[in-house]
């Protein structure tokens, strides 16, 4: 599918307006529900610490049962009070990344609507989003692929998009800027080992999405401004180049059609 610069414009923009939108929607429908939740376990964890040694061992069960689903729904129960309430995991920055992720059908699992309402809107809000998305990253693509294809052309010449050195290019200089260097970034900012960092980026990248390694929720750390934002816009960017990559293996590998060389040969 052919898209002009402005028609590509056009797209990003009403992509763009499309995730702002529905985080504002998410923050509306969530936010308020999720601190009121984060407050009860908060309380429950004060009832528990002063009075533990009272209770049956079905009641320690019990409460080990919810502090489990807290984790599950999102709430970092570790210490004694939420630890800022100033910063909800369902601001409106914290709402942008959940739409990114969710669009981009990474679904880390560690953050999800529990409101009715925001239930009903996630289903409807992904089910035009998610095919608006991969449009937009099928545009980002034809950039990504158009920016690798002239640093190809000025390393090996004009190549052929099938040729074997342009594919190892590609991939070569695509492992470089969505893996590599952006691994050191986060393992930078998130204390994590390089080994770590690279798993992240790849388990993010391919869309597996397990939620084991986050950004932007240790506690302890202090995240400079528009960290998220960063991150999100290389997830983009990144799944666009994943996005031609998949379809370069495809046309790489595809078998050549003996009918179709045959009739070159005779035009030839």
């Amino acid at each position: 599918m052919f898209v002009s610069r402005a028609q590509g414009v056009l797209l990003l923009a009403g992509y763009i307006t499309y995730m702002v939108m529905g985080a504002f929607v998410f923050e509306l429908l969530e936010n308020d529900h999720h601190k009121r939740i984060e407050e009860a376990i908060f309380h429950m964890k004060e009832e528990f610490f002063s009075n533990y040694t009272a209770l049956s061992p079905e009641e320690v069960e019990v409460f080990i049962q919810r502090l489990v689903r807290a984790v599950h729904m999102g709430i970092d129960p570790v210490g004694t009070h939420p630890h800022d309430k100033q910063r909800s995991s369902w601001d409106f920055t914290n709402s942008f990344f959940f739409v990114g992720t969710m669009l981009a059908t990474i679904g880390y699992g560690n953050l999800c609507p529990q409101t009715k309402e925001g239930q009903i809107f996630c289903v409807i809000f992904a089910l035009f989003g998610i095919p608006f998305c991969l449009l937009c990253l099928n545009y980002i693509g034809f950039l990504v692929s158009g920016v690798f294809e002239s640093c190809a052309e000025k390393v090996h010449g004009k190549e052929n998009k099938n040729s074997a050195r342009y594919f190892i290019l590609f991939v070569a200089m695509g492992i470089i800027v969505f893996l590599i260097l952006p691994s050191f970034l986060f393992q930078w900012v998130e204390d994590w080992s390089y080994y770590e960092a690279i798993y992240f980026t790849f388990i993010t990248l391919s869309t597996i999405g397990f939620g084991d390694y986050l950004i932007g929720k240790k506690q302890d750390r202090t995240y400079f401004p528009g960290y998220r934002l960063l991150s999100a816009i290389w997830i983009i960017i990144g799944l666009a180049w994943i996005a031609v990559l998949f379809e370069l293996v495809s046309s790489f590998l595809a078998p050549v059609d003996p009918k179709a060389s045959s009739q070159k040969d005779s035009k030839g």
